[in-house]
C-alpha cells in the first residue's frame, strides 16, 4: 500500500514538467495572446518545482532506489542528472524569452517542446531497462526534432530539423538492433539482470558461437546508436548544421541538456552493466581520440562563433568518452560522479556562450562571425567578460569548472592504466586553448566598428541567466558534489 506514494513521490520532478507542458498548451488555447505573454513565466515556475523536488530528493539520506519492478531507478545519479537537465531548460527559457520576443515568433507551443524534451531526458536517465531508455530517448528527440527546424520558413532552419530528423532515425535503429540482439541472447531488457547474466560465465550457444559474441554485437550497436546523439565522431556530421541552422537557445538546449541525458545513460550501461573487459574499452578509447582531434582540428579552421562551438562540442564529447572507457576499472560511483560533473560545468558553460550569441547575433543572427564582435567588451564590458570567462572555462584554465570537470576524467583514464589516452586528451585540450582564446580576443581588438550598433540591454531574464552561468563556471568546481 505504501508503494504507490514513494513511486510518485520519487517522480515528482517528471509529474511537475509533464504538467507544465499540458498547462502551457492550455493557456495559449484559453487566453491566446495573454497566454503566450504568460508562457515564459510558467515554464519556468515548472522547472523550479521541478528542481525544488530533485534538491529534495538529494537531501533523503536514503534513496527510493529502483521502481516500478526495476523500470526506473531514482538514486543520487539519476536525480543529479535530472537536476542538471531542469538547469538547462531553466536557462533556454531565459535566453529564449528576448530572443524569441525579437524575431517576432513567441508561441506556447516552443516552451511546451523544451519542458516535454525535459521529461524526455528524465525518463531516460532514470531508466533501468531498455525499453524505459527507449521511450525516453524517443520522447527528448521528437521534441528536439521540432525545436531544431522552429523557424520553419527559415531554409537554414529547415535544414537542421530535416539533418537532426534523419540522424535521429538511423540512431534509433542501431539502438534498438542492440536492444533486441541483448534481450535475444539474455531474456531481459533490465540492466542489473543483463549483467548479472554476463557474469555467470556465459555458456556456448549450440555451435561455434559464444554467447559473448552477441552481447559484444549488443553493446556494439548501443556504442553506435548512442553515438549518433551525443556527436561522437565519425557519427558527428550532423551536428555542425543543426547547431548553426538551429536558433541560438535552441542550439545550446540540443547541446547541453540532450547531451547530458544522453551521456548519463550512456555512462550508466557501460559503468554498471558492460563494466568488465571487453573490446568496448578499446573502442571507446578509440572513438574518444578520433572524436577530440577531429572536433578541435575543424574547430581551429573556423571563423563564425556558432560553428566552431559545434565542433567544439563535438571535441568535448570526445573528453566524456575518455571517462567511459575508463570506466571498467572504476567503481561504478566514481565514474557517475566524474561524468556527472562534467555534464554540470559543460551545461553552465555552453548555455551561456549560445546564450550570449543570442543576445549579441542581432535579428536574425546575422552577426555571428568573429570579426562581428570585435570591440564589443569597451561597449559592453560586463559581457565582453562574461564570454571570456565561458571560453575560458571551455579551454580548461585553471580554477574554472571546465578544468576540474578534464580532470576528473582524464585521472579515471590515469588510474585506470589508460596514460596515453589522458596524454592525447590533454594535447587535444591544449589545441582547444588557441581558436577560444582567438575568440576572446575578438572582444579586445579596437576597430572602427567597434561592436555593432544596435545591441538591446540586458533584461532581468538574460542578466539572471548570464548571472548563473558565470557564478557556476568559475565557483562549481569548489562545490561539494551530492555524490
Amino acid at each position: 500500500m505504501n508503494a504507490l506514494p514513494l513511486e510518485l513521490t520519487a517522480l515528482a520532478p517528471l509529474w511537475f514538467v509533464v504538467a507544465g507542458a499540458l498547462t502551457l498548451l492550455l493557456l495559449e488555447v484559453l487566453f491566446h495572446e495573454a497566454g503566450r505573454r504568460a508562457a515564459p513565466l510558467a515554464t519556468l515556475t515548472f522547472l523550479l518545482l521541478a528542481l525544488g523536488s530533485d534538491f529534495r530528493l538529494l537531501s533523503l539520506q536514503g534513496m527510493p532506489g529502483a521502481l516500478f519492478q526495476g523500470s526506473v531507478v531514482i538514486d543520487l545519479y539519476s536525480v543529479t542528472l535530472q537536476a542538471i537537465c531542469a538547469l538547462s531548460a531553466s536557462l533556454t527559457v531565459l535566453f529564449s524569452s528576448s530572443y524569441l520576443k525579437r524575431e517576432k515568433a513567441v508561441t506556447g507551443e516552443y516552451y511546451a517542446l523544451i519542458l516535454l524534451a525535459t521529461a524526455g531526458m528524465m525518463v531516460l536517465v532514470s531508466a533501468g531497462e531498455f525499453l524505459t531508455l527507449f521511450v525516453g530517448l524517443e520522447l527528448m528527440s521528437i521534441a528536439g526534432y521540432i525545436l531544431a527546424g522552429y523557424f520553419r520558413n527559415k531554409e537554414r532552419s529547415a535544414e537542421a530539423a530535416l539533418k537532426y530528423f534523419l540522424t535521429g532515425v538511423f540512431s534509433s535503429a542501431f539502438l534498438l538492433y542492440g536492444i533486441a540482439v541483448l534481450y535475444g541472447v539474455s531474456g531481459t531488457t533490465h540492466f542489473s539482470e543483463l549483467r548479472l547474466f554476463i557474469e555467470k560465465g556465459l555458456p556456448a550457444l549450440p555451435g561455434a558461437a559464444s554467447q559473448m559474441v552477441f552481447i559484444y554485437l549488443g553493446a556494439a550497436l548501443l556504442v553506435v546508436g548512442l553515438g549518433f546523439k551525443v556527436a561522437l565522431a565519425p557519427f558527428h556530421g550532423w551536428a555542425p548544421d543543426v547547431y548553426d541552422g538551429a536558433a541560438a537557445p535552441v542550439s545550446g538546449f540540443l547541446s547541453t541538456g540532450v547531451k547530458a541525458a544522453a551521456f548519463g545513460i550512456f555512462a550508466r550501461l557501460f559503468a554498471e552493466v558492460f563494466s568488465m573487459p571487453g573490446p568496448w574499452v578499446a573502442a571507446l578509447a578509440t572513438l574518444a581520440v578520433l572524436t577530440m582531434t577531429l572536433g578541435n582540428l575543424s574547430a581551429l579552421a573556423q571563423t563564425n562563433l556558432k560553428r566552431m562551438l559545434a565542433y567544439s562540442s563535438v571535441a568535448h564529447a570526445g573528453y566524456v568518452a575518455v571517462g567511459l572507457a575508463a570506466a571498467t576499472g572504476s567503481p561504478a560511483d566514481v565514474v557517475e560522479r566524474a561524468v556527472a560533473f562534467y555534464l554540470l560545468a559543460y551545461t553552465l558553460m555552453t548555455a551561456g556562450v549560445f546564450g550570449w550569441i543570442a543576445w549579441a547575433s542581432g535579428e536574425g543572427e546575422k552577426n555571428s562571425n568573429f570579426s562581428d564582435y570585435q570591440g564589443l567588451a569597451y561597449r559592453h564590458p560586463g559581457m565582453g567578460l562574461a564570454l571570456a570567462v565561458f571560453l575560458f572555462s571551455l579551454a580548461g584554465m585553471t580554477p574554472m569548472a571546465g578544468f576540474f570537470g578534464k580532470y576528473f576524467l582524464f585521472k579515471l583514464a590515469v588510474d585506470n592504466g589508460l596514460v596515453w589516452l589522458a596524454v592525447v586528451a590533454v594535447l587535444n585540450s591544449f589545441v582547444s586553448a588557441y581558436y577560444y582564446l582567438r575568440a576572446a580576443m575578438q572582444l579586445y581588438v579596437r576597430t572602427d566598428k567597434e561592436a555593432k550598433a544596435g545591441l538591446k540591454p540586458i533584461s532581468w531574464g538574460l542578466f539572471t541567466a548570464f548571472f548563473i552561468c558565470v557564478l557556476g563556471s568559475l565557483i562549481a568546481g569548489f562545490l561539494k558534489f551530492p555524490f
